[in-house]
């Protein structure tokens, strides 16, 4: 059990549910950089200057800025989400940052609506085990895609009683199986983050 799971846990046995609010502060917040490991995470991907990324289900903007440094001023981040409130948010920290390379794009559960011309590379962090039919969003993604490029799936391992059991997450074998169906083939999977599978595809 990590700490803050170790935390949490405590804080429910002695504080009751309302506690594990902060948890997921904590997962949120400055700490996070401590677990998610975003440099490392960017540098595994090899991200050259100049491409195209999506970061779909973008949330609070966490990847998005990290990836807008590694695409470079040439490149451009596309920001997907299906929550417009949130793409604000990123919207208005772009403007703040006079972020030229930051581009919104209000998706759906369905469809991550990515411009028609296509990404280099689709990263997703802690969306997948939010998917309801996989298989076919992935599909349709897969259009999306240019020549050679890929899909980076982050997600939560799956919960156990002793480590983020009221957290949801998706097996490894899972995510593969579900991807190749979906017509991807595994290209890499990466392990030093603690809680959560790394994997990348590519179209087959």
């Amino acid at each position: 059990m990590n700490r803050l799971a170790a935390l949490s846990f405590l804080c429910l046995l002695t504080a009751g549910p309302g506690c594990v609010n902060h948890y997921f502060l904590q997962q949120s917040g400055p700490s996070r950089d401590q677990w998610q490991r975003p440099k490392e995470v960017i540098e595994a991907l090899a991200i050259q200057s100049g491409v195209r990324v999506a970061d779909l289900g973008a949330g609070d903007g966490y990847f998005t800025f990290w990836l807008t440094e590694a695409v470079g001023p040439e490149g451009t981040v596309y920001a997907a989400d299906i929550e417009q409130s949130r793409l604000d948010l990123i919207a208005e920290q772009a403007r703040r940052y006079r972020l030229s390379n930051v581009q919104i794009v209000l998706a759906t559960s369905d469809d991550p609506r990515l411009p028609a011309d296509g990404v280099d590379l689709i990263f997703s962090c802690n969306v997948y085990h939010q998917m309801e039919d996989r298989v076919a969003y992935w599909r349709k993604a897969g259009r999306f895609l240019r020549a050679g490029g890929r899909v980076a799936v982050i997600d939560y391992k799956p919960p156990t009683w002793f480590n983020g059991w009221f957290r949801p997450g998706t097996g490894k074998d899972t995510i593969r199986k579900e991807m190749e169906a979906a017509g991807y083939r595994p290209v890499g999977d990466f392990d030093f983050l603690e809680d959560q599978h790394f994997l990348v595809f590519r179209l087959a």
